[in-house]
């Protein structure tokens, strides 16, 4: 009685649930004395509830036509009022306001369908089945969508990438500037070195010109590796001479 004293104030009136609750309180009798008791028992909710007489058997009337779980979702109270004494509510209600013009194949297997509606278990069945598809397609659409992020932050990585590789290009070309010089000072420095031992050969010792050729040999090779690798596509079949030098008077064989 309380709650339907709370439910008489709500604004608007939830229909629906007043209905389930008058028929938790009376329930539908089977015999004319048992319905009489009850329209007495209904009156009595009325006056307590201050809840009009005639909504409440339109309310008592429709939850008992449309029990929990049979009422068809955005479809109106009042809707499944008008149709409750019917037989065939089912199939009035989820035709209301559709247009009649389908084809008869069609509208067999519609109708067909909304036999198959009636039932409570088909309808529960199907409802469950639409809604694990609908997680399903839900969960795909997160795998795809978390693909296309894989491939986004993918694709910024490489950008970032690719910046700082064009940021650190200049450093990177300063620093084999600075190498190609220090190796011409190198080459200059041994290049002076080499012609100062041009002028020092003819005072060399007999006993150091085998070390002194193996070494002239060892620079000819370094030196002619290096060739092969600043011209490799003119990279000569035979070693060609790297020092031009008077060697004239370095004879290791007269002197062993």
């Amino acid at each position: 009685m309380i709650e339907g004293i709370r439910l008489g104030k709500a604004n608007p009136l939830d229909r629906w649930t007043i209905g389930d609750l008058c028929i938790d309180a009376i329930p539908p009798g089977t015999s004319r004395a048992e319905r009489a008791a009850n329209q007495r028992r209904l009156a009595e909710f009325a006056a307590a509830t201050d809840l009009p007489m005639g909504l409440l058997k339109d309310c008592y009337r429709t939850s008992r036509a449309w029990k929990p779980g049979s009422r068809i979702s955005d479809v109106s109270h009042s809707k499944h009022s008008t149709v409750a004494s019917k037989r065939n509510r089912v199939d009035l209600l989820l035709n209301d306001d559709m247009p009649d013009g389908l084809p008869g194949p069609l509208r067999s297997k519609v109708k067909k369908i909304e036999e198959l509606l009636e039932d409570s278990k088909v309808r529960a069945a199907v409802v469950e089945r639409s809604r694990t598809r609908s997680r399903r397609i839900q969960a795909a659409a997160r795998v795809i969508e978390d693909e296309e992020l894989v491939k986004a932050k993918t694709k910024r990585r490489i950008r970032e990438q690719d910046a700082k590789a064009r940021r650190a290009a200049p450093e990177i070309l300063a620093r084999a500037e600075d190498s190609a010089i220090k190796a011409n000072l190198m080459l200059a420095k041994m290049l002076a070195e080499l012609l100062d031992l041009n002028t020092m050969i003819d005072g060399m010792p007999a006993q150091y010109h085998d070390r002194a050729v193996e070494s002239l040999t060892q620079i000819t090779r370094a030196s002619q590796r290096v060739l092969d690798k600043l011209r490799p596509a003119t990279r000569a079949p035979q070693p060609c001479t790297v020092i031009d030098m008077d060697v004239d008077h370095i004879s290791g064989a007269e002197h062993r």
